[in-house]
This record gives structure tokens, sequence and C-alpha cells, in this order.
């Protein structure tokens, strides 16, 4: 297959792929690499990027047919990737079965409490030691439209579609990460030609081994 090419604002997924190659943080004795990408759904499914680094690779979506639509891109390419429809609230996996788990541009869709709960549960999946990406969009992304529905929830029309987008402050943000040791935390802001921005946090952390502080 032709080497896939993602969208711009997934330039994050290619960071904490660079970040895993390159980092002693990321090496596992036993050579450990199954990955696991909640929100992984869709045309190009991301998750290309690390089969075709040797990991294993598993994604879930809450949407059908985004499942679909990533299996029909392995298939038509004979990839071996596992796409099941889940939610990454409740993701249907074994505590520590995962070296690596991500989310891009999927979690922001949730409300704040069930954003708290999805990071719960990839802390719950990813092995200690394991590395977890994730980002939330700031407060700083503006303008902000839509309903605001609830502090820092904004209800918002989508692709003729009624979607929450959920904004953090930056200590907010943070919070989301206690428990952790974060590796590296970003602020990224993409200006669009109507001159809007859009900010997200993003954080690579760590799983903390029994006994660490």
């Amino acid at each position: 297959m032709k080497n896939l090419v993602l969208r711009q604002n997934a330039s994050p997924v290619y960071d904490f792929l660079s970040f895993i190659h390159h980092s002693p943080e990321s090496a596992f004795p036993d050579g450990g690499k199954k990955v696991l990408d909640c929100g992984a759904g869709g045309m190009l499914p991301p998750l290309v990027l690390f089969y075709q680094s040797g990991f294993e690779c598993t994604g879930i979506d809450v949407s059908g047919d985004s499942v679909n639509k990533a299996r029909s891109f392995c298939l038509e390419n004979n990839l071996d990737i596992n796409f099941s429809e889940a939610d990454m609230r409740f993701i249907p996996f074994a505590d520590d079965e995962f070296d690596f788990v991500y989310e891009h541009y999927s979690m922001c869709h949730l409300k704040k409490a069930d954003t708290r709960k999805a990071v719960s549960e990839m802390m719950r999946v990813v092995r200690p030691g394991g590395l977890v990406f994730l980002g939330v969009m700031s407060e700083d992304t503006h303008p902000l439209e839509g309903r605001e529905i609830s502090p820092g929830e904004w209800m918002q029309e989508e692709g003729g579609r009624r979607v929450i987008h959920s904004v953090f402050s930056d200590d907010e943000a943070d919070n989301l990460a206690a428990g952790w040791e974060v590796l590296k935390k970003e602020k990224k802001v993409r200006t669009l030609d109507n001159s809007s921005e859009y900010a997200h946090l993003y954080y690579i952390l760590k799983k903390k081994k029994s006994g660490e502080s």
C-alpha cells in the first residue's frame, strides 16, 4: 500500500509514535508493542502508522459506521488490525492489557465527567510503565461557537449533527493527569483562514509502577 498521510490536525499522532521510537521511557525488556487507539475508526485510521512500525494494533470506536470504514480500509490493504465497536468510557479489555494507549480528537466530544472516566479506563488497561497519549481542547480556543450547556461544555453543529465539545483550563487538564508521571505536555494552537484558533493541550503520560511516588 502507499504510505498513509494523515490530515494536518493529526500531527500529534506522529509526535507520539516518534516519542515511542526514540525515548528510553518507552522501552520494555520484553519488547512489548501492543497499542490501543480509542476513537480509532474512519477512512484513514492512524493505527496504520503503528502497524507499519511493527506494533500489534487494536482500535475501538463508539461509531459502528466509523469502525466499518476502518475495517474496509485495512481489508483493501491487507492490514491485520483489530477494530471493534466500543466506548472508551468502558474499554472492553483486561487490566494492564496494553503497552501503549492513545486517543486523538475523539475525547473532546465527551462531557467533562465522561472525559475523566475515559482517562481512568486508559490507566486501567495500560500496563505499569506503559505510555498514554491524550489531548483535550483548551479554553483558549477562539471563538467558542454554539451553546454552552454546562461550564466548559458546548453544544455545536458539526456536519449536520449536534455534538459536544468540552474545553478545559490548564489546571483542569493537569488534574486529568494526576496520578500519572507526566513525560511531556504541550499546547498547540492552529490558526485557520478565518482567523479562528483551535487550541489543544496534549500529554504523554506514564503509568507509575508499584512503589513509585
